[in-house]
């Protein structure tokens, strides 16, 4: 069955607002865990330079930060699971599952994540 697409006219910005308070949480959370070597990335971003697209994609993306000799960290991707079950439950986080088409600052959403983001409270 195909999806209907969405386009939300400067959609980019509200949505970014709309995660922002996860965000941090998400942020703190990376900061109490640092001392194991693990980070928790929220969101991975694709850019396609030919059409003037980005892909956001809400999630749990975990890495191990090594330090190298001459001082820079190399970030190795792990996966979407929790790598260590000794780790505190990292928060909730409602955007995760969701993906989003970015052009320009409008956001291109199919029915289903649009009636999602039309659940989150309008004041914050």
């Amino acid at each position: 069955m195909p999806r209907d697409y969405i386009r939300v006219k400067d959609g980019y910005r509200l949505i970014m607002d709309l995660f922002s308070p996860y965000r941090r949480r998400i942020y703190a959370y990376n900061e109490s865990i640092k001392e194991f070597g693990y980070y928790l990335k929220p969101i991975h971003i694709v850019v396609k330079k030919a059409t003037n697209l980005k892909y956001i994609y809400f999630g749990r993306y975990w890495y191990r930060l090594v330090k190298m000799d001459d001082g820079r960290v190399k970030w190795i991707y792990i996966g979407r699971e929790k790598p260590d079950p000794h780790l505190p439950d990292p928060p909730l986080n409602p955007f995760e599952g969701l993906r989003i088409m970015v052009v320009d600052d409008d956001v291109i959403v199919d029915e289903y994540v649009y009636r999602i983001l039309n659940t989150f409270p309008k004041n914050r």
